[in-house]
């Protein structure tokens, strides 16, 4: 891909991460007051989907893409063990100052973007950009572990299969690996199927002998 190229993809995502903006689905979790209402009407103006819930509920049972949470010491007293599952959406915190257990709940939800409070329009287009952004990132590179994972797992199968050949018929590694390939060209099956069938044989094997 040329520089140009690669500039003109850059500005084409941005542009429809913004426009992608009025059609995201956000959970206010802010308390009932003129803050909380402005936010509602600013993300309402931007053109989102919005939900409101206060307090904060024990379990998630509204589905969202981007979560809004009002953070001050109330609301880190309550028990909110479903802000920090795996599973929640990105968290944009709504804070009206800073001390160190305020950053430390800040940290502890993985913001990478905050909203000053009072709440006002300038900010919260960026904050709503930038998370959404980090979060889609953030699951392409766990897709991309996932899948390196199964490769990994895929080649130790292989291994495997590899060096039970070369213990019980005195192959060579590259014939042990031949023989893989040859069996699963004839049964038209991946290289990794026939290791794996391979490796669960021998074991059955050796625990019938044992």
């Amino acid at each position: 891909m040329t520089l140009r190229a690669a500039k003109k993809r850059l500005r084409n995502d941005s542009a429809s991460g913004i426009k992608d903006l009025r059609d995201v689905s956000v959970l206010v979790m802010h308390p009932d007051d003129e803050d909380g209402r402005n936010l509602i009407e600013q993300l309402q103006r931007i053109g989102c989907q919005v939900r409101v819930q206060w307090p904060i509920p024990e379990r998630l049972a509204i589905e969202a893409d981007v979560i809004v949470l009002a953070v001050s010491p109330e609301s880190l007293s309550t028990n909110t063990p479903c802000l920090l599952h795996a599973s929640t959406p990105p968290i944009i915190p709504v804070i009206a100052y800073e001390n160190p257990i305020i950053v430390e709940a800040l940290v502890q939800l993985n913001a990478c973007s905050v909203i000053p409070s009072p709440v006002k329009s300038f900010g919260l287009l960026t904050a709503l950009a930038i998370t959404l952004s980090q979060s889609r990132k953030a699951r392409e590179r766990e897709k991309h572990v996932k899948r390196l994972e199964g490769r990994m797992a895929v080649m130790r199968t292989v291994q495997q299969a590899k060096i039970i050949l070369i213990e019980t018929k005195g192959m060579s590694e590259i014939d042990a690996y031949n023989a893989l390939r040859d069996q699963a060209m004839a049964k038209r099956e991946p290289v990794e199927k026939i290791a794996e069938a391979l490796v669960k044989a021998h074991e059955l094997f050796q625990r019938a002998c044992s």
